[in-house]
């Protein structure tokens, strides 16, 4: 009976929601013409392409171009850019699977964001040991380098099969994701800044690939956004680590991410050598695996690889039996 009383207050919950994205796009616009006396890009229109605007000059606003840091460049003043906030940190905890708002969120978060950026391109300038320096100097983009570069290597899988090249387009193949669906920033008002955000993003499956194969379920996002905010400083990582568990509705589940999983992250960022965002992977696309695994975080984050991204598994697996056994109930009930 407590499962079946479950189960409809789980249905109630989403007939309720289901009006709130046809409102969402009505109240945007609404308040962003009472405030600015235009139409403010909302979230479900932000994921257009920049190179649209480009290519069709006549609907792009002169004084908009004039404001324009960079090409994908969407400025707002303070106000604007604090609704894209509310607005987005509604959306990725109802809906944290949409990248739009996952995406505004991380570019948008007041204060804390601009000062990690600040302080990341400090850390980047600063660093001889590593890769800062270059990635400064260089801004690499890893969205097309592997489909351009490096597609050879899986002809000869004896021997390109452990370098990074390989598993990383394995690894995309096998999760039905690519690296040039990368969105580009288009808040952050500032050219070095936004560089460095843009570094992060297109890193963003990298770090999934390193740490230990880590799936893109909600499972495997939390933990590689408790990663990064504990490796990185990343805003939108401690956020998302912290918060987003808490849109689960398994208790289980909830308990090992905050108990088990959150402690071993924290553990295994004190034996690492380095901030990843240090790292160019383009450097390392020919480099085996295993041994980029162990120059970054010596044998403790080869064997934290080893296990991690087979333990996440197993706990999607157990959230869909568990999912799958309340919609047979509930079949049962009707």
């Amino acid at each position: 009976m407590m499962l079946s009383s479950s189960i409809r207050n789980i249905n109630t919950s989403i007939q309720r929601r289901t009006f709130i994205p046809l409102l969402k796009p009505l109240i945007t616009s609404a308040i962003s013409h009472a405030l600015f006396n235009k139409e403010i890009v909302s979230a479900s229109n932000v994921e257009y392409s920049s190179d649209e605007a480009i290519s069709n000059p006549k609907t792009t606003n002169v004084e908009e171009d004039k404001n324009k840091l960079y090409p994908d460049h969407i400025p707002l003043n303070c106000l604007g850019k604090n609704m894209v906030f509310v607005k987005s940190a509604i959306g990725s905890f109802f809906k944290p699977y949409d990248n739009i708002n996952i995406n505004q969120l991380g570019e948008t978060i007041p204060i804390w964001t601009d000062f990690w950026l600040d302080y990341s391109y400090k850390m980047l300038l600063k660093d001889t040991e590593f890769d800062g320096r270059d990635i400064i100097m260089e801004e690499p983009d890893y969205r097309h380098i592997l489909k351009k570069e490096y597609l050879y290597v899986l002809e000869d899988p004896e021997k390109y099969g452990n370098t990074l090249a390989y598993q990383m387009l394995k690894y995309l193949e096998k999760n039905k994701i690519t690296l040039e669906s990368r969105e580009n920033v288009h808040y952050i008002d500032d050219v070095n800044h936004a560089m460095i955000y843009n570094k992060y993003r297109q890193s963003h499956d990298f770090h999934h690939l390193i740490i230990g194969d880590l799936p893109t379920s909600i499972e495997g996002e939390i933990i590689i956004k408790m990663f990064e905010g504990v490796n990185m400083g990343l805003p939108l990582g401690l956020v998302g680590g912290l918060i987003s568990p808490l849109h689960l509705k398994d208790s289980y589940i909830i308990k090992q991410l905050y108990s088990h999983y959150l402690p071993i992250i924290i553990d295994l960022n004190n034996k690492l050598k380095c901030n990843f965002l240090l790292i160019d992977w383009s450097k390392y696309l020919l480099m085996d695996l295993k041994d980029i695994r162990y120059k970054l975080g010596g044998e403790e984050l080869v064997e934290f690889a080893d296990w991690i991204g087979k333990d996440v598994r197993q706990l999607k697996k157990m959230r869909r039996d568990v999912k799958k056994l309340l919609e047979e109930e509930y079949q049962n009930q009707v």
